[in-house]
This record gives structure tokens, C-alpha cells and sequence, in this order.
């Protein structure tokens, strides 16, 4: 499971962002962090985790915690409500992640 970065309309201060702005902003769409893993992630024989096999064999990508990149028409996307206000989460596959965004200065908005 996994939590999109949220593209915000206005600034900090409450000013409403221009169009443009906002659709620079638009390449984080498909930035998330790892809120949570299944207990089966990563345990298909593709996986080093499930059947050993040798060493060509994709390792997991991620953890809980990372923040990963992931296509824009992947898993399920579901909404809850935390502290009164609602949040879109998604459900991914482990073989969805794209990459995994170890140096977070490339985006700048951590």
C-alpha cells in the first residue's frame, strides 16, 4: 500500500496556485511512500524471497518507509479518512514498482 504524494492547489501561506504552477507540480504524480507491505510480498519464485533461485533473479525493491515511482494506471486506488480528513491511498502490486528514490534532493519537496 502505498500514499501518493498530495499536489497541493495553493501555497503554504493559502494563495491559489496558477495553472501552470500546478501542472509543473504534476510530475509527482507518481510518487508515493510505502505505507505498508502484504505478508506475500515478494515471495513469488521471481523473487529471491520465494523459491531460491540464481542470481539473475529480481531481489525486493522496496520497504516500508521508501519512497518509490510507480506507472500512473497501476493497482487500486482507495480512500480513507484519517483525523477528520481523507486520504487516497493505493493498493499495488510488488512488481509495480518502477524505482526507488533513495537521494529525495532530486525532488525537493520533502
Amino acid at each position: 500500500m502505498i500514499a501518493p504524494v498530495k499536489i497541493n492547489d495553493k501555497s503554504a501561506g493559502g494563495i491559489a496556485l496558477l495553472n501552470e504552477s500546478v501542472k509543473t507540480l504534476e510530475y509527482f504524480r507518481n510518487i508515493a511512500k510505502v505505507v505498508a507491505m502484504g505478508d506475500e510480498c515478494y515471495c513469488h519464485p521471481k523473487f529471491q524471497g520465494g523459491i531460491p533461485l540464481d542470481q539473475h533473479t529480481p531481489k525486493p525493491w522496496c520497504q516500508i518507509g521508501d519512497i518509490i515511482q510507480y506507472s500512473s494506471y497501476t493497482g487500486a486506488e482507495i480512500t480513507i479518512q484519517d483525523k477528520g480528513e481523507l486520504s487516497k491511498l493505493r493498493i499495488i502490486n510488488d512488481d509495480e514498482v518502477i524505482a526507488v528514490i533513495d537521494d529525495l534532493s532530486v525532488l525537493n519537496f520533502l
